[in-house]
C-alpha cells in the first residue's frame, strides 16, 4: 500500500513525532511511505525506509494578501505532487492539513484519514470548530486520541472514528538508565504557552523552594510565554531555582532522575511528554484536565491527579512526591507499565488495522 503523510513540518511536536514512528513502522512492514512536508524544517528525522519530500515552502507570510498567495501556492504544489505521486491513502495527522487535499480526494481516488490531536472542548471560536467538523465529515476516517474527544462530536463523525492512544514513541525513553538516586529537582516539558499553565506550576513551586532551597524546577520547551514566565519567576524571587532549559531532543534523559515530573496543563489531547515521563519511571503529577491524563493516571497508584489551576493542590502533590519516598517509588514503578500498554508496536498496528479498514471500504 502507498501511504502519504502530509505535514506542515517535522519540528518538535507530538503530531510530528507520531508521524515519524508510524512512517518508520509502516515502511518496515513493507508499505511504500512518503512524508510530504510543506517546509524544510526537521527536528525529527524518519528512518531510511521512509521517503521524506519537501515542497520548500519556507517563506513566512505576513499580511492578508501574502497569506492568501501562500495558501494558493500550497494548494497548487500539494495537488501537483499527489498527481505525480499517486497514493492509496493520505493521512493528515493535523486536520488543518486536510484542506489542501479535500478537493482532490474523489478525482485522484485516495482515502483521506485525519486525526483529532487536542481537546475539542477547548475550541472557543465557533467558526474554527465548524471548519474542523466540515473536514471530519469529508474525511474517510478519523483517529481520536481519547474517548471523550470522540464523544464530543456528532454521530456521523463518530461513526467514522476510532480511539487510539498515543504510543511511547521517543527512542530516548529506551535509553534512560535505571534511576537509583533521585536529584532534588522537579521537571516539566512542553511549549511555553497558556495551555500548559506554567504560571500555576511556578507559583506552586514557591513553597517547595522555600522549604527545600536545594530544589530546582527545570522546564524544557520554548514558546510565546517565555518572557512572561521569566518575569513571574523574578517577581517571586525564584530566579536561582527555576530554569528554562529550551528544547533538546534528549530532554527526557535530562529529567529522568528528577524527584517528580509535573504537567500543569489546562487541556490536552493525549500528552506525549507525560507518557514519556511515566515510561522512564518518574513519579508523575498531572492536572486532571480534559482529555488525556485521567486515561493514563490512576490517582494514587501510578501518579497523582490534581484540579486544573489549583496552586495549593499542586504544591501538596509535589510535597507528597518529595517527602513520601516509598509512595513516589511505587508510583514511578507502576507508571513504567505504560511501556507495555502503549508500545509503538501495539499502537502502530492499531493504526494500520484502521487504515486497512478504511482503504477496503466500498
Amino acid at each position: 500500500m502507498k501511504i502519504t503523510f502530509l505535514v506542515a513540518h517535522l519540528l518538535s511536536g507530538g503530531a510530528e513525532r507520531t508521524v515519524v514512528y508510524l512512517s518508520n513502522y509502516f515502511a518496515d512492514s513493507g508499505h511504500d511511505v512518503i512524508v510530504l512536508s510543506l517546509t524544510d524544517d526537521i527536528f525529527y528525522q524518519p528512518g531510511p525506509g521512509v521517503n521524506v519530500r519537501s515542497l520548500h515552502l519556507n517563506e513566512k507570510a505576513t499580511g492578508v494578501k501574502k497569506r492568501f498567495q501562500m495558501a494558493v501556492k500550497r494548494y497548487k504544489m500539494v495537488g501537483e505532487f499527489l498527481k505525480q505521486n499517486p497514493t492509496d491513502v493520505v493521512f493528515c495527522m493535523l486536520p488543518d492539513m486536510a484542506k489542501y487535499v479535500l478537493y482532490l480526494k474523489r478525482k485522484l481516488g485516495f482515502r483521506l484519514i485525519t486525526s483529532e490531536r487536542n481537546n475539542p472542548e477547548s475550541v472557543k471560536n465557533k467558526n474554527v470548530l465548524h471548519y474542523k467538523k466540515k473536514i471530519y465529515k469529508k474525511s474517510d476516517g478519523i483517529v481520536f486520541q481519547t474517548q471523550r474527544a470522540m464523544d464530543f462530536y456528532e454521530k456521523d463523525i463518530r461513526q467514522k472514528g476510532v480511539v487510539i492512544h498515543n504510543a511511547v514513541g521517543n527512542p530516548y525513553v529506551y535509553e534512560a538508565p535505571e534511576t537509583t538516586q533521585r536529584k532534588p529537582k522537579i521537571s516539566a516539558m512542553g511549549r511555553l504557552t497558556d495551555q500548559k499553565d506554567y504560571k500555576t506550576l511556578i507559583r506552586a513551586f514557591q513553597p517547595i523552594a522555600e522549604k527545600y532551597p536545594a530544589y530546582t524546577l527545570e522546564i524544557y520547551g520554548t514558546g510565546p510565554d517565555e518572557n512572561k514566565l521569566k518575569t513571574l519567576t523574578k517577581e517571586l524571587g525564584l530566579e536561582s531555582q527555576v530554569y528554562f532549559c529550551g528544547v533538546c531532543k534528549d530532554a527526557i534523559l535530562k529529567v529522568a532522575d528528577s524527584a517528580c515530573y509535573v504537567m500543569s496543563s489546562k487541556y490536552e489531547g493525549m500528552p506525549n511528554a507525560l507518557m514519556e515521563a511515566m515510561a522512564v519511571g518518574l513519579p508523575c503529577i498531572s492536572t486532571d484536565c480534559p482529555n488525556g491524563p485521567a486515561e493514563l493516571i490512576e490517582n494514587g497508584e501510578n501518579g497523582l491527579l490534581v484540579p486544573v489551576g489549583d496552586v495549593s493542590a499542586l504544591t501538596d502533590a509535589m510535597f507528597t512526591m518529595i517527602e513520601r519516598k516509598t509512595f513516589a517509588e511505587k508510583c514511578g514503578k507502576n507508571a513504567k507499565r505504560i511501556l507495555e500498554t502503549h508500545s509503538i508496536e501495539k499502537n502502530a498496528k492499531a493504526y494500520m488495522d484502521f487504515i486497512l479498514k478504511i482503504y477496503d471500504k466500498d
